[in-house]
């Protein structure tokens, strides 16, 4: 289990940035949940599904196309690979990047620019896999509301949750 501590701070650009937003991309989850796709079918760009892009020897990939309207919302994305740090799942029209973007906000203690054992830090709260795990933006509305200065999120290899 571990703690990841980000500055409120440095959480308001990405607020900002979902505020705008007029569209989401999908998170991992969303991707690989049945309950998010039409009908209940996860499927590739082509319309096949996971069982027949196996069978014909390819390598599975689910579309953002059969995912039902309404379903992508904004949110976080913890993201664990050159350091930890948050970023949103806004979308836009430029498809720039969160770091052109300014909405990059890293954990204490892992910011590669900033903190020479970053790498270190990542894998003792992260881990040594690179991955993403997606984070309510109500959380963030909850702890801004609460006047918190800072915003914990709670790891582990099953669960992520918000510290108050």
């Amino acid at each position: 289990m571990s703690i990841i501590t980000f500055n409120m701070r440095d959480l308001k650009p990405l607020a900002e940035e979902l505020e705008k937003a007029a569209e989401y991309a999908p998170t991992m989850d969303l991707l690989f949940d049945p309950e998010n796709h039409i009908d209940g079918v996860i499927l590739d760009a082509q319309g096949r599904t996971e069982e027949q892009v196996n069978t014909a020897g390819g390598f599975f990939w689910p579309s953002d196309k059969n995912i039902r309207k309404g379903a992508i919302g904004p949110c976080l994305q913890l993201v664990g690979d050159q350091g930890v740090y948050l970023i949103t799942n806004a979308k836009f029209e430029d498809k720039s990047s969160p770091v052109s973007r300014g909405t990059v906000a890293y954990a204490k203690g892992c910011d590669p620019k900033k903190d020479d054992d970053f790498y270190e830090n990542k894998r003792a709260l992260f881990g040594g896999d690179d991955g993403s795990v997606t984070i309510p933006y109500q959380w963030y509305l909850m702890a801004k509301e609460k006047g918190k200065r800072v915003f914990k999120v709670k790891l582990t290899e099953t669960s992520v949750s918000i510290v108050v």
